[in-house]
């Protein structure tokens, strides 16, 4: 601990530092977990790349994919959820720019939480090697010419002050 008025607590610098690197991580999984979830509605691109490295399901025949136009969405499955009509495609720009601002913006904030917490640890660390630094100092002998004196002085007298 500091000398003063000013203490450090490490430990709690250090498991603060642990913290935010968690937090970071949790935000950046939750991250993942939304793209991932809005790719899934076909409102944008996935979190993390497909499973199997990409690979396309296989081509359906000209009957499967003309009873299932019958029974499904199948053919507006290329077009966004909001539809490809004038007022759709409007509202896709719009949507698309904030939610690829939001990409940005989220996953710069989860690095940054995580930088946070890497500097909290490595500050403890600092404060922790300062702190032994200065206490071994303090420990050591240092011989003081000017205080070694043997003999011990004492004030006899006190004078008052002299007047004119």
């Amino acid at each position: 601990m500091g000398a003063g008025g000013f203490q450090t607590e490490v430990e709690s610098l250090k498991a603060e530092g642990t913290n935010f690197v968690k937090l970071g991580q949790d935000f950046q999984a939750s991250v993942v977990r939304l793209m991932n979830g809005l790719s899934a509605l076909g409102a944008g691109p996935p979190g993390t790349p497909p499973a199997g490295g990409g690979q396309k399901e296989p081509e359906k025949s000209f009957g499967e994919q003309f009873m299932s136009g019958l029974t499904t969405f199948d053919s507006k499955a290329d077009m966004p959820p909001w539809g490809d009509d004038d007022i759709g495609e409007k509202f896709g720009v719009v949507y698309e720019g904030v939610r690829d601002g939001m990409y940005e913006s989220m996953g710069h904030l989860s690095s940054k939480l995580q930088e946070i917490g890497k500097a909290l640890n490595s500050m403890s660390k600092n404060y922790a090697e300062g702190e032994d630094f200065s206490d071994s100092l303090i420990k050591q002998h240092v011989p003081n010419p000017q205080g070694s004196d043997t003999s011990t002085k004492f004030v006899s007298r006190l004078e008052g002050p002299k007047s004119h």
